[in-house]
């Protein structure tokens, strides 16, 4: 794995859309509603596994009454009832398409408080890929650098692997990590080990992957359109 350090000059929204847009964490009705139905719970986090009738997910960020799920690995019971989309579009999906890293907002019951076995009853996939933009501040043996909302004005190292696509200028013509230099100018879509909607997401400890880097050799910082509309939209 290699990687590089980009300072960070030029932002655009994310593409991962505010989680609370799709599957916000419900409000709490009054005792007797809860006395009548089993209290909704919500979470968002990253798959871990995936089963042919459940879901694993490392949960990153939860409801303000579901803390005992913050930070644990919770498995969830998929059945007929539960209702899995993808994307902005929200398009319907079946469980097999989703796979392990992808980020998920999920809404579930359980049969006691204890959550011990939550059954989802809403599952939302999400388009983990973000763009940044800036100039390429050092270059490691698995990292590089780029850019979002949450990054701007700050210098990040973004990890590469076998699988990241690197390609140059307008043309988009396909190079290699060696081509890459200090001081050279890039746009980077990548994705993210969390939610940059979530109040607690610190960019300084999480981890970024690198899936495309378009560089636009020295001292050129590359325009949000470059990148950010084809490749880090908001489909998954």
């Amino acid at each position: 794995m290699r990687k590089l350090t980009l300072i960070a000059l030029t932002a655009i929204a994310s593409a991962l859309l505010p989680l609370g847009a799709v599957a916000a964490p419900p409000g709490n009705g009054g005792d007797s509603a809860a006395n009548t139905k089993p209290r909704t719970h919500w979470l968002a986090g990253s798959v871990w596994a995936v089963g042919t009738s459940s879901l694993t997910v490392n949960a990153l960020w939860t409801g303000k009454h579901d803390d005992q799920l913050n930070g644990q690995t919770v498995s969830l019971a998929v059945n007929s009832s539960t209702e899995i989309v993808s994307g902005k579009d929200k398009t319907p999906v079946p469980l097999s398409s989703i796979q392990n890293g992808d980020l998920v907002g999920v809404l579930a019951t359980a049969s006691d408080k204890t959550l011990a076995s939550p059954t989802a009853t809403r599952i939302r996939v999400y388009c983990n890929c973000h763009w940044i933009g800036g100039t390429i501040s050092a270059i490691g043996s698995s990292s590089i650098g780029r850019y979002d909302t949450v990054l701007k004005d700050t210098s990040v190292i973004v990890q590469v692997d076998g699988s990241t696509k690197y390609i140059l200028g307008k043309d988009k013509k396909d190079i290699s990590f060696s081509d890459l230099k200090v001081g050279d100018g890039a746009g980077i879509v990548f994705a993210a080990s969390g939610f940059f909607r979530d109040p607690s997401f610190d960019p300084t400890k999480a981890t970024f992957m690198a899936k495309q880097v378009h560089l636009w050799q020295k001292r050129q910082v590359p325009p949000p359109a470059s990148d950010s509309g084809s490749s880090a939209g908001t489909k998954p």
